[in-house]
């Protein structure tokens, strides 16, 4: 090897070298750069936040007069300290501008001297951070940033509380309702199983790995009433006999006591908070069931048969319909009031994962001893689960048209930039750039704004969800009588913001860049050129 050939071989690995170590630079400058806009927007955020605080903090304090006279309540120290923390969100969100403001400027000025893995990402980096002739594209496309980040974050904070909501109904749906329940093969409140088919039933239910308590069920339909006269006002009902020592392993039904016991005795009987409302009673008074079965009184003719019961508890569940309309005493304080002494309606079952409950069931199919009919948790209320559905999926949508709409702002800042660099497209087209690295180019932008305002929603959306989840309450507080909270619910389940949110979000974004990048990719080299 001539010491020529040798001295160009070692210059060409240095420059490789070289170019390895500026790609790297380039990558990690561009996610430092990356990582101080998300913490800025963070920051930006929460002062939007406390100022929001501060106001409405300030126009809700009730005259002193209304709180002396204890027609309004009010904390003292509810939003003490507000206006130091604004100010202390304040100075941090001035600090990160500055840094970002200087990295910005650090990236501009290394961006000439490093180069990207790519020419067609060092090309659309420096159209994406050029200052030239750009003030109007460049707002434009802050702009897009921003439209793409609030729809994001609309998302993320909006589907997190709604997967909050259902995850609360739901839980309170299986605090009343159970997860699997068995009843008696047939048709109408007749269908019912002995007790020596329940025992049996039992004993396969106790046996089973994937259940964690079985309970029996006997359910009717009812009136109360706080006096036997024939003017006393009816209220429907369906009274529940309930084995409370096994009920406790199925729902929480007798864990939502709000006054008196939850174990009802012989005779007595636990009612929902909006029933005992309506009936006007509390633990301790008397009020009379009709139990559903006509009874001979000798010349008065038939009639249906009227116990007195003993009011022992009121609970609250939170769901409005239940604490209607349900009450439930001992099993053998309804069989008595409706005459079915030895006979149960259903049995329900608590197993360990309600996510396999169809599959508990179906093995139970071939287990149960009796004729009998299953049904899970899905099928109890198959309406309910559905418009939750229906709702997240609509919300989903709605909001969607966020990022959409934000697309057609990145659609108009490339075809602006495309007709800024019509000349510049032109020179690089004559220089050996063929329409493939053009196209990538103009499309990388489109991709780099999506990627930013994606991640910015995401971080936003994620703190706007901490807040909501913390410290709502000091702008609304949720009617907890009608809602049955105080306070909105959040969960954050990373597997639809990951696939759903980010994936459509960069997706849209990404379609959004390719019909003026086509546009570019297609421009005649000599005709670009004459571009004045």
């Amino acid at each position: 090897m001539t010491a020529e050939t040798h001295g160009a071989a070692s210059a060409a690995d240095t420059a490789a070298r070289r170019g390895i170590g500026s790609r790297i630079a380039g990558v990690v400058l561009d996610v430092l750069l990356l990582a101080l806009l998300l913490a800025l927007g963070v920051a930006v955020l929460d002062v939007f936040i406390k100022v929001i605080v501060l106001i409405v903090g300030f126009f809700q304090r009730p005259p002193k007069e209304y709180v002396e006279l204890g027609i309004a309540t009010w904390d003292e120290g509810r939003h003490s300290g507000d206006a130091v923390r604004l100010l202390g969100s304040l100075a941090i969100a001035a600090v990160f501008a500055f840094v970002f403001k200087a990295g910005l400027r650090l990236r501009r000025m290394l961006l000439s001297r490093f180069i990207d893995a790519t020419f067609e990402s060092f090309v659309s980096k420096r159209y994406l951070l050029s200052r030239e002739g750009g003030s109007l594209v460049n707002l434009i496309t802050t702009v897009s940033v921003l439209g793409v980040s609030v729809g994001v974050m609309a998302l993320v904070v909006v589907i997190s509380v709604m997967d909050g909501f259902d995850k609360t109904l739901v839980d309170r749906m299986m605090g009343v309702f159970a997860h699997v329940e068995i009843w008696p093969a047939g048709a109408g409140e007749s269908a019912e199983f002995t007790t020596e088919e329940y025992e049996r039933i039992l004993a396969v239910l106790d046996a089973h790995p994937g259940i964690v308590g079985a309970a029996p069920l006997v359910q009717r339909k009812s009136f109360f009433q706080t006096s036997t006269g024939s003017s006393a006002e009816k209220y429907a009902a369906i009274i529940r006999g309930l084995d409370v020592p096994r009920e406790r392993k199925v729902t929480h039904l007798a864990d939502n006591i709000v006054r008196g016991t939850g174990e009802p005795g012989p005779g007595e009987v636990v009612l929902g908070g909006e029933l005992a409302r309506k009936l006007g009673v509390l633990e301790g008074d008397e009020l009379y069931a009709f139990g559903g079965k006509v009874v001979s009184t000798g010349g008065r003719g038939p009639t249906a048969k009227i116990s007195k019961l003993r009011v022992a508890g009121i609970f609250k569940t939170g769901l409005y319909d239940v604490d209607d309309n349900f009450a439930y005493t001992s099993v053998e304080t309804i069989q008595r009031l409706t005459l079915t002494e030895g006979r149960i309606s259903s049995i329900h079952i608590r197993v360990k994962d309600p996510d396999r409950a169809e599959d508990v069931a179906y093995s139970l199919r071939k287990q149960v001893p009796v004729p009998a009919m299953l049904r899970t948790w899905e099928e109890i209320n198959p309406e309910f689960f559905k418009a939750l559905w229906v709702e997240k999926v609509a919300m989903f949508v709605i909001l969607s048209l966020i990022i959409v709409v934000a697309s057609l702002n990145i659609i108009g800042t490339l075809v602006m930039v495309v007709t800024q660099k019509t000349r510049e497209i032109g020179i690089l087209k004559s220089m050996g750039a063929s329409d493939a690295m053009i196209l990538r180019v103009f499309l990388y932008h489109g991709v780099f704004i999506g990627i930013v305002g994606t991640s910015l929603g995401t971080v936003c959306g994620l703190w706007l969800c901490r807040f909501v989840e913390r410290d709502i309450d000091k702008i609304f507080q949720l009617p907890a009588a009608v809602y049955g909270m105080d306070r909105l619910p959040v969960i954050v389940d990373w597997w639809p913001v990951m696939t759903l949110i980010i994936g459509s979000s960069l997706v849209i974004c990404t379609l959004a860049g390719i019909v003026p990048a086509f546009r570019a990719a297609r421009l005649n080299p000599v005709e670009a050129l004459r571009y004045d």
